[in-house]
């Protein structure tokens, strides 16, 4: 189980310098104890300190999350050190970094994308919704809307819908590099 109750969690520098993991920590999911990497503290002259100021900021921030206990260290910063505190302390792993999620060995280790798409809403053939229709789409007779979380949704013969709030049905949905895109066609026959 990659996040039970007082359980030892790795993070890495790139992960840490997102602010959303203390977003996600504070939620109450992980509990226990969190080995950070210890970066230099950001200079006062501003110069290109902007991942160490929100390092900073995210470390400080997860400090004052109860249940949690944080512990820097250095040498966590070298991918050599945070592997090897991975398999020492036998803890789970988050990064942003496929790569480093591989060699952390599996069952060991968790991506923020993994975890991101673990709350993403899924959206199956048949389930029926509201769109509102934003724009018309590429082919002449399609209608685009969105759905919570920037979903595309291209509904097919809702091209006279624009600016309309209509029910559709959804018939399937495709990841792309740029999100989620879903394909749906209008619940009733005609759209006026």
């Amino acid at each position: 189980m990659l996040f039970g109750n007082k359980k030892t969690y790795v993070i890495d520098y790139e992960t840490l310098a997102d602010p959303r993991i203390a977003d996600f920590v504070s939620f109450g999911l992980m509990q226990g104890k969190l080995l950070l990497p210890e970066p230099e503290r950001p200079s006062d002259k501003g110069g290109n300190d902007h991942a160490r100021r929100r390092a900073w900021e995210t470390i400080e921030r997860l400090k004052a999350v109860p249940g949690v206990t944080v512990k820097l260290d250095k040498a966590l910063l070298k991918k050599d050190a945070l592997l090897a505190a991975v398999r020492k302390h036998k803890a789970t792993l988050v990064t942003g970094d496929p790569e480093l999620k591989a060699a952390a060995g599996a069952g060991n280790a968790v991506t923020t994308h993994e975890i991101h798409n673990l709350f993403r809403p899924t959206y199956l053939p048949g389930t029926e919704l509201k769109v509102r229709i934003a724009k018309k789409g590429k082919e002449s007779d399609e209608g685009i809307g969105y759905l919570e979380g920037g979903i595309k949704v291209v509904v097919a013969g809702a091209s006279n819908a624009v600016g309309q709030e209509i029910d559709v049905v959804i018939q399937g949905g495709l990841d792309t590099d740029v999100g989620r895109v879903v394909f749906a066609k209008p619940r009733f026959a005609e759209v006026k």
